[in-house]
């Protein structure tokens, strides 16, 4: 009997090491699985995501709830992952807004229409007739030219009745020196501002409070067009700083080339990220580009899947209690987004025609990018907003 129990107590031993061992075994196999899904998660991808990777990662992320909750409000000090970012701006990978010499890279970064190229699909005519400002038909009742004058000839697109339209006159706009105001039955309703990045250099935030500003948008930062890196605006930290201790109310902008939804939330969380703590009184905004004579990230996307990548930007933007709002021009608009899936989100429309033919409803619009302004050396973006974002 005694040796029966030595048997017994020894097979219970060997069950109890064997136990140890498979469970050891699995351990480490899933800690192996999960560093190589992180691993392959964090790696930069070498070249845009094609389509059918784009439709997956925009599945996959609609599983997240990013819908606006009580209480789901964070502030930037609880983000933390400034170290997967460059700290210093590099050379030909990041879309500037004004270059050293004074012109304007975001007007040459708006899309250039080629002879060679297809309409697109509501794209309904083309007139090369009229090159000379305010002599070409600009509109009529079912179209609308997404061409800005200065580019010399006219692309038409249908005008979509199912997006709100705005409900402003041309008679209600007033010019004041190199301001543009508009006014509503003899009362001023709009709001003065600039949009401004580390171009503009050093700027005496106290001389353009004088002249009149009423808010600043400033640049975040950028994602290179063509290497994906996101890197900071040196002068944001300087920028929102003078702003503050003089009355300026502050938007931010951030010059995306996020090629899927999950890179948009990361772009997104990088500006709530850069808040460090100041007032942000005017909206997040979400800028996507074409580059003009290069490759660039997002050319290929789709109108959906680009319209997919804003509104994944501006729901993280609207969960941390903040304002979205989507930048383009007239062409971007009409012909690289789905404004239709994006009526619930405020644009800001960047043409520099006299008066816009831009027929859908439009909060904010930058009107000159060759203004002069008191503390900014050399040119500066001009803007005006249609709505006190301070209030709202």
């Amino acid at each position: 009997m005694s040796m029966l129990r030595d048997d017994d107590d020894y097979m219970e031993v060997r069950k109890e090491k064997k136990g140890i061992v498979l469970g050891l075994l699995l351990a480490v196999s899933a800690v192996v699985l999960v560093l190589t899904i992180t691993f392959a998660m964090n790696k930069q991808p070498e070249k845009p995501a094609q389509t059918a990777k784009v439709k997956e990662e925009k599945a996959a992320t609609e599983e997240i709830d990013l819908s606006e909750t009580e209480g789901s409000k964070r502030t930037s000090n609880e983000l933390s992952f400034w170290h997967m970012y460059d700290n210093e701006e590099e050379k030909n990978t990041v879309v500037p807004s004004i270059t050293d010499s004074g012109e304007d890279d975001r007007v040459k970064e708006k899309f250039v229409p080629e002879e060679k190229e297809p309409l697109s699909d509501n794209a309904v005519s083309e007139n090369t007739a009229g090159s000379q400002q305010h002599e070409r038909d600009t509109v009529s009742e079912n179209v609308f030219d997404v061409n800005e004058l200065s580019e010399g000839h006219a692309q038409f697109v249908n005008i979509d009745n199912g997006i709100p339209g705005h409900n402003r006159f041309d008679e209600g706009f007033e010019n004041e020196g190199i301001w543009k105001d508009y006014a509503l039955n003899g009362r001023k309703t709009s709001f003065r501002g600039i949009d401004v990045s580390s171009y503009q250099k050093d700027i005496e935030w106290d001389r353009v409070a004088s002249s009149g500003v009423d808010f600043a948008m400033l640049r975040v930062g950028s994602r290179g067009y063509s290497s994906g890196k996101v890197v900071l605006d040196e002068n944001l930290l300087t920028n929102m700083r003078g702003c503050s201790e003089n009355s300026v109310k502050i938007g931010l902008y951030f010059q995306s080339q996020a090629v899927n939804v999950i890179e948009a939330v990361e772009e997104a969380n990088y500006c709530v990220a850069s808040i460090n703590g100041y007032n942000i009184e005017y909206p997040i905004v979400f800028s996507s580009e074409s580059i003009v004579n290069d490759s660039y990230r997002t050319e290929n996307l789709s109108k959906e899947e680009l319209s997919a990548i804003a509104r994944a930007f501006c729901d993280t933007i609207r969960l941390y209690g903040y304002k979205p709002m989507i930048a383009g021009t007239k062409k971007q608009f009409a012909m690289k987004m789905d404004l239709l899936s994006l009526n619930g989100y405020d644009l800001w429309l960047y043409d520099t025609d006299e008066i816009s033919v831009f027929p859908y409803r439009y909060n904010m619009w930058q009107y000159n990018v060759t203004g002069e302004v008191e503390g900014i050396e050399g040119p500066v973006d001009l803007d005006i907003a249609f709505v006190d974002y301070s209030v709202k």
